[in-house]
């Protein structure tokens, strides 16, 4: 029998001994590198985040977010989209609110009553409040006509309004009722230049009756009279005083203008009878006597505010008086 001593241990043989140690060192390493750090999640691509896209002003947004756990470890979470509401917008400056347009201004009906003493008459009042008049600058800056009108200032005359709301350059006339013909007037009415204006700015004659027109400005004139039915005419006026003689024929409104002042403008009103009138500074008229018993039509028209009619009889020895509203416009 054989001695134990005489055996051959294993931890004897080198190759043994240097397996195990490599086996010891391996084991080492990785129980120190475990320890060392924290075990990593599972590896996920972090999620690209995609450019806003606006629609209407709100931004669609996708998001991804790393939730980490209260102990620094677990999976990331993977939230949903998400939809922020849309910005509230700015709230508009604060406008005042528009001011609302003044209400047109209505004429009344007219007022007519019967008088004793044979005459048509009345006046004619402007309801509303007409816009400002506009100042004729060129007149004062032309050395001749800034010297012959004194005025501190001269402007247009679209609304000649008086201080009770009388309305100046208002042909009244009668428009129906009348038979018969009429001579015309013997009278000349005048038309005059003077201060670089015409006056009056309206006037009135009947076809066929004659009228003048003259210069009363040192220096020349010239009068263009424009006109549809009748035959127009233009003429220079040179001299101070002079004085031309004009007619015209058949009824109509004749446009009169200074070429050589272009802001000297009149007009002329050419009736088909004698019973007419243009109202003056305080909407004041008559009409012409010999009117013959009947029941009229009669008009008032204005260059800016309209026309409006009214009803008279006259009867012998009584006449109509009448108050009439125009409107401004």
């Amino acid at each position: 029998m054989s001695n134990s001593a005489d055996r051959k241990s294993p931890l004897s043989d080198p190759l043994l001994i240097l397996i195990a140690a490599l086996l010891l060192v391996a084991l080492g390493a990785t129980i120190f590198f475990s320890g060392s750090r924290p075990a990593q999640p599972l590896a996920h691509e972090p999620a690209v985040r995609p450019r806003p896209i606006i629609t209407n002003d709100t931004r669609v947004v996708m998001l991804t977010k790393e939730v980490a756990k209260a102990d620094g470890h677990g999976a990331p979470e993977t939230h949903a989209a998400e939809t922020p509401k849309a910005e509230p917008k700015p709230a508009p400056a604060e406008t005042k609110p528009a001011e609302a347009a003044p209400a047109a201004a209505i004429a009344a009906a007219p007022v007519v009553k019967a008088t004793a003493d044979g005459k048509v008459k009345g006046r004619v009042v402007l309801k509303g409040t007409p816009p400002a008049e506009k100042a004729i600058g060129a007149l004062k800056s032309d050395a001749n006509c800034g010297k012959a009108n004194t005025a501190a200032q001269v402007t247009t005359r679209n609304y000649v309004v008086g201080a009770d709301g009388g309305l100046a350059n208002v042909l009244v006339s009668v428009k129906q009722g009348l038979s018969g013909t009429f001579p015309a007037p013997a009278t000349k009415p005048l038309i005059d230049q003077a201060g670089c204006m015409y006056e009056p700015y309206v006037s009135a004659v009947m076809a066929g009756q004659k009228f003048d027109i003259r210069n009363s400005d040192p220096f020349m004139h010239n009068v263009n009279a424009t006109a549809k039915v009748n035959k127009g005419f233009n003429f220079a006026q040179a001299n101070a005083g002079q004085v031309n003689e004009k007619v015209f024929e058949k009824p109509e409104m004749v446009r009169l203008a200074c070429n050589v002042h272009p802001w000297m403008i009149a007009y002329l009103h050419v009736v088909e009878h004698p019973f007419f009138a243009v109202t003056d500074a305080k909407g004041q008229f008559e009409l012409p006597a010999g009117l013959p018993p009947g029941k009229y039509t009669v008009e008032v028209a204005h260059l800016k505010a309209g026309s409006q009619t009214f009803e008279i009889e006259v009867v012998a020895g009584k006449g109509a008086e009448a108050v009439v509203e125009l409107a401004v416009k």
